[in-house]
């Protein structure tokens, strides 16, 4: 996506297989370990807008935002996260940029359920829409609350979502906007 836009990207990886096959894309690739910093200096870090962290490792992901945020304090991180637990390891970290690894095709298949039992296209991608943004707040609201505290907010949270999604629901039934849906067919055989 990057690439297809005019993004110059470099790319670290371990993996010798996945090297061949990017670099057979045209793609700028280093062989290394992405928590050495001499590498990074040698792909660019230094120079760098932005660094897509997306290790499979969380352990090694964090030691790698902790090493960019000490050595490259102003590079934005845009940063993968395996859990709920991850994530907060990176917030904690000084990441603020953290994309859940299933969260974004839990709601591609959220919506799809809702499509599947009858709502309305539009609908489905509104209510994905005012969940994302209620579970994201939520996210940040939960970073350093304590084990009960934790629990009571996601209860909490869990209610006032439940709300926000049936007032959503009723005002859109209430305005029936159907410019997302195909019309029906004609019935006067057109």
């Amino acid at each position: 996506l990057l690439r297809a836009n005019g993004v110059a990207t470099t790319i670290l990886d371990l993996d010798p297989d996945q090297i061949s096959v990017l670099r057979r894309f045209g793609l700028k690739v280093f062989y290394g370990d992405a928590t050495r910093l001499d590498l990074l200096h040698a792909a660019g870090a230094g120079k760098a807008k932005l660094l897509v962290l997306a290790i499979g490792d969380p352990e090694r992901a964090a030691k790698l935002a902790t090493q960019i945020r000490h050595q490259y304090p102003n590079l934005t991180i845009l940063a993968r996260a395996h859990s709920v637990e991850h994530a907060y390891d990176l917030m904690r970290i000084g990441v603020e940029h953290i994309y859940r690894e299933t969260f974004d095709s839990a709601l591609t298949l959220g919506v799809e359920a809702l499509r599947q039992l009858g709502f309305r296209s539009y609908q489905a991608l509104r209510a994905a829409r005012i969940f994302r943004a209620h579970e994201e707040s939520g996210l940040r609201a939960r970073f350093e609350m304590s084990e009960d505290a934790y629990i009571s907010h996601v209860r909490d949270h869990s209610t006032e979502l439940d709300r926000l999604i049936a007032e959503d629901d009723r005002d859109f039934r209430e305005r029936a906007d159907g410019a997302w849906e195909p019309s029906p067919p004609s019935s006067r055989g057109e």
